[in-house]
């Protein structure tokens, strides 16, 4: 066995790593040689500086074109640019006026709503004012109405048409005001509107002034609103107006001509079969039970007859007949004969009556209000 001593092995070592160096400086030698050569021969790129100057003169050639084309044009647009922003700043100064105007508009505003709310406040005073004064000197009228002789003073004169007038229109803005709940009886509107009503009735309570009323336009108009307020009152608060309307219609239905006219509104008789149906207030029932009495007492046509059969709750006045109330006994009997005449003289079959012969009052124009409910009032 061989033993090799280490200063032998570190000596051989060494010679690898000189050798290896010495091998990649030659190469890299060769290499750099190899580099200087291609470099001493210029590359085929070089030939292309003709070729870029032509470029750079044709790209000036071009932008002198395009200057020369669209520089008319640019120049337009600036000078339209300027004109526009002097528009512009006209708007701006215009705009700014109008902000101080509109700013004084507003101050000037302000200081008319006050005097508006003012003027509203004394308008709302000066209303209430009326509408008291309204019912107080209504309230004096509608009792001394209820004297013929007064009734007949103001018929000879030639304002009632005009009263009538007032009468409708106030009736009629009343109850377009209202639409849905009226106003209590102890209000000022309420008292005021059924104290003109109310004179309405103590005038067709005497046979000149249904007559008037039946003639006049204005009368006629007043007869239409009455009746339309009559069925557009829902509530209990409106019995009161109910009631007097009821009476005033009573009055009319005496005459010939204002039989006619009531005869013509057939949603008169539903509305009368409503008040008569109902237990509520047995005050309207025995006011539709007498307006009803007096509308069938003589019916003038089949038509007349077959709406108004078709209306009326005929079980609930056979129903009425024996009541404890007389009055209303009384009036359901007189119903019932009226529409037994009135099947025999049409043809049509006589229904099952049980009811006797009733004095009822006479429709002549002499006769006093002695169908009148002003006696009854």
């Amino acid at each position: 066995m061989f033993i090799m001593d280490n200063n032998m092995e570190n000596d051989t070592s060494d010679c690898g790593i000189m050798e290896g160096a010495v091998s990649t400086l030659s190469s890299l030698c060769g290499n750099l040689k190899g580099l200087l050569e291609d470099l001493s021969h210029p590359p085929d790129c070089f030939d292309l500086a003709p070729e870029l100057l032509r470029l750079t003169q044709s790209i000036k050639v071009l932008r002198s074109n395009v200057e020369f084309i669209v520089g008319p044009f640019i120049a337009s647009k600036k000078k339209e640019m300027s004109t526009i922003l002097e528009e512009l700043e006209a708007i701006r100064t215009k705009y700014h006026n109008l902000q101080r105007e509109w700013d004084s508009q507003q101050e000037h505003l302000g200081r008319v709503q006050g005097e508006m709310f003012r003027m509203r406040s004394q308008l709302k005073s000066q209303s209430s004012f009326c509408a008291s004064m309204g019912a107080i000197m209504g309230s004096l009228m509608w009792k001394t109405t209820r004297m013929a002789s007064v009734v007949d003073v103001l018929l000879s004169t030639n304002r009632v048409s005009e009263f009538l007038c007032i009468v409708s229109g106030s009736l009629e803005s009343f109850m377009e005001t209202y639409t849905l709940t009226l106003p209590d009886v102890s209000t000022s509107e309420m008292q005021f509107i059924l104290s003109l009503v109310g004179i309405v009735a103590n005038v067709a309570a005497t046979p000149d002034g249904r007559q008037f009323l039946v003639t006049d336009p204005n009368g006629k108009e007043l007869i239409d609103q009455m009746i339309s307020a009559l069925l557009s009152i829902r509530d209990e608060t409106g019995d009161s107006l109910k009631r007097v309307i009821l009476m005033s219609l009573y009055n009319l239905s005496i005459n010939q001509l204002g039989l006619i006219v009531l005869l013509d509104h057939t949603s008169l008789f539903g509305e009368l079969a409503k008040d008569i149906q109902s237990d509520s207030n047995p005050e309207l029932r025995l006011l539709s039970l007498r307006l009803l009495q007096s509308l069938t007492m003589q019916i003038p046509s089949t038509k007349a007859f077959d709406d108004m059969y078709h209306a009326i709750p005929m079980d609930k006045i056979k129903e009425l007949t024996n009541t404890t109330d007389a009055d209303m006994r009384l009036l359901a009997k007189n119903i019932l004969q009226s529409l037994e005449r009135a099947y025999t003289k049409f043809g049509a079959q006589t229904p099952d009556s049980t009811t006797s012969g009733i004095d009822i009052c006479r429709r002549d124009p002499a006769n006093k209000s002695v169908c009148s409910l002003l006696s009854s009032v």
